[in-house]
C-alpha cells in the first residue's frame, strides 16, 4: 500500500513540474504557477491515493447481536376431570337379511371357452348385515 501511495505521488509531482512554463511551451511569465502546480499536484496525489487505499481496504461492517428475547412461560391450568360412571350398553348384535338393489350391468360369460359380455338387467339381491339390538 505505501507502494502504491509514493508511486501516486511521485506521479503527480512529475506531472505538476513539466506542466510549468519554459518545456516546450512559449516563454511566457507566470508568477507563481510552479508552486501551485506542485500543491495541487500532491493535493491530487493524496485524493487518488485515498481512493485506492479505501477501495483496497474496505471499512469493517460491525453488527450487533440481536437481542436474546426469552417468553414468559405460559401456565396452563388443567381441567377437573368427572369421572362418570362406565355405563356397559345392554343388547347384541344380529346378523339380518336385507333386500338390497343391484343396478344392471354387463358381465363376462364363458360358453366353450369363448368369453362373451351379456348384459345382466338390476335386480333385489339378499345381503347378510350385522345390526345391534338393544
Amino acid at each position: 500500500m505505501k507502494k502504491i501511495l509514493a508511486f501516486a505521488i511521485a506521479a503527480m509531482v512529475v506531472l505538476s513540474l513539466s506542466a510549468r512554463p519554459g518545456f516546450g511551451h512559449h516563454h511566457h511569465h507566470h508568477h507563481g504557477s510552479t508552486a501551485l502546480g506542485v500543491g495541487a499536484g500532491i493535493l491530487g496525489a493524496g485524493i487518488v491515493a485515498s481512493a485506492i487505499y479505501d477501495a483496497t481496504h474496505p471499512r469493517p461492517v460491525v453488527v450487533a447481536p440481536a437481542p436474546v428475547v426469552t417468553p414468559a412461560p405460559v401456565v396452563v391450568q388443567q381441567p377437573v376431570v368427572v369421572q362418570q360412571p362406565v355405563v356397559v350398553p345392554q343388547g347384541h348384535y344380529e346378523t339380518r337379511v336385507q333386500n338390497v338393489w343391484v343396478e344392471g350391468r354387463y358381465i363376462n360369460q364363458s360358453y366353450n371357452g369363448v368369453v362373451q359380455r351379456v348384459w345382466q338387467p338390476g335386480h333385489y339381491e339378499q345381503q347378510q348385515t350385522q345390526v345391534w339390538v338393544p
